[in-house]
C-alpha cells in the first residue's frame, strides 16, 4: 500500500481535513464545523468527526493507500482527535504544528510572521533559528480584536443601537436579522447558550454579511473594517517588537476568514504598519490553510529520510 499524508486542521468555526499523497496531491477533503474545545460538545464532536474520518479512510482505500502520518494544527482537543485517528487509521505517527508554521510553509517560507484572522486572532513571529513570539489568541471573552468573532460582535452591537435609535442608521440592522433568522436585533438573545452567550462561531459566521454591507457602502460595516485592520497591525507590531526583529522585510503571511474582505481590512493594515519601523514583505492570503499542513508533513518526510 502507498503511504498518504492526512492534515486535520481545527478550527473556531470550521474544521479542515485533507487526505493527500506523498506529493501533496489532495485525494479527498472533508469540511465540519468547529473544533474548539470553548465550543464543542464532545460526544456530539466524536460522532460527526468519525464519520468524515471514515469517508476519509474510504478514498485512502480507493486510492490502494494507507494513512500513515497525520498533522495537526490549531485549537482542539487534541487527545479527543488524536484517539478517533487512531480509532479510524489504526497505528499512524502525529506531527503537532501550528497555524504560524502552517501558513509560512503553503510558502515554502521559514521565518517570518503570521497573522491569523478566523473566528480568533493571534500573530506569531517564527525566526531563523526557530524561536517564537506570540500574541494575541486571548479568546472572545478578553481579547481577539479585529477577529471574525470581533467583527460579528460590534456588528451586532451597531445593529441593536441603530434599532433602539441611539446609534448610526445601517444597513446591518437588516441584514443580520434576515442572516440570523429573527424579528429584531433583541431576539438574537434567544440564540445564547447556556453561558449567556451567542456561541464563537455563530457570532463569526456573519462576517460574510458585513463584508457585503461594507462593499456596498455602509459606512457602519466599512468603519468597523478599518478598526479591524488597524487592531491587526498593532498586534503585528507588538509581535515583532517583543521579538525584536530586524528592520529588513520580513515575511508576513495572512490566514483567516476576515482576510476575505480584501482591501476593506487590509488597507487600513498596511497602513498602520507602514507607520512603524518594520519593513513588510506581503504574501497573499492563504485560502486553504490545511495545504500548509501538507507542506509540512512533506518536510518531515524528507528531513528524516
Amino acid at each position: 500500500m502507498n503511504d498518504l499524508l492526512l492534515a486535520f486542521e481545527g478550527g473556531g468555526t470550521k474544521t479542515r481535513m485533507l487526505l493527500a499523497d506523498v506529493a501533496g496531491r489532495v485525494l479527498a477533503a472533508e469540511t465540519g464545523g468547529s473544533s474548539s474545545a470553548l465550543y464543542i460538545q464532545p460526544r456530539d464532536y466524536a460522532r460527526s468527526t468519525r464519520v468524515r474520518l471514515k469517508r476519509l479512510r474510504q478514498a485512502a482505500r480507493r486510492a490502494g493507500g494507507q494513512v500513515r502520518l497525520v498533522g495537526l494544527a490549531a485549537p482542539m482537543n487534541a487527545s479527543l482527535v488524536e484517539s478517533l485517528i487512531r480509532e479510524v487509521f489504526g497505528k499512524v505517527t502525529f506531527v503537532h504544528t501550528c497555524e504560524a508554521e502552517i501558513a509560512l510553509a503553503l510558502f515554502d517560507l521559514r521565518w517570518g510572521v503570521s497573522l491569523v484572522a478566523g473566528t480568533g486572532s493571534s500573530c506569531r513571529y517564527l525566526s531563523r533559528t526557530g524561536a517564537r513570539v506570540v500574541c494575541g489568541g486571548l479568546g472572545p471573552q478578553f481579547g481577539d480584536e479585529g477577529s471574525g468573532y470581533w467583527i460579528g460582535k460590534e456588528a451586532i452591537a451597531a445593529a441593536m443601537r441603530a434599532e433602539k435609535g441611539q446609534g448610526s442608521h445601517t444597513s446591518l440592522l437588516e441584514r443580520l436579522c434576515a442572516f440570523y433568522a429573527v424579528p429584531d436585533m433583541w431576539s438574537i438573545l434567544n440564540l445564547c447558550d447556556r453561558s449567556g452567550h451567542v456561541p464563537g462561531p455563530r457570532v463569526a459566521a456573519s462576517v460574510p454579511v458585513v463584508i457585503e454591507a461594507a462593499r456596498e457602502g455602509d459606512s457602519v460595516a466599512r468603519e468597523l473594517f478599518r478598526r479591524a485592520g488597524k487592531a491587526l497591525a498593532e498586534l503585528v507590531l507588538d509581535t515583532v517588537s517583543r521579538a525584536r526583529a530586524a528592520r529588513r522585510p520580513i515575511p508576513l503571511v495572512m490566514t483567516g476568514g476576515v482576510f476575505r474582505a480584501g482591501q476593506l481590512v487590509t488597507g487600513p493594515l498596511k497602513r498602520t504598519l507602514r507607520r512603524g519601523p518594520v519593513v513588510f514583505e506581503y504574501y497573499p492570503e492563504a485560502a486553504e490553510p490545511a495545504l500548509g499542513i501538507i507542506r509540512v508533513l512533506m518536510r518531515t518526510q524528507q528531513e528524516g529520510r
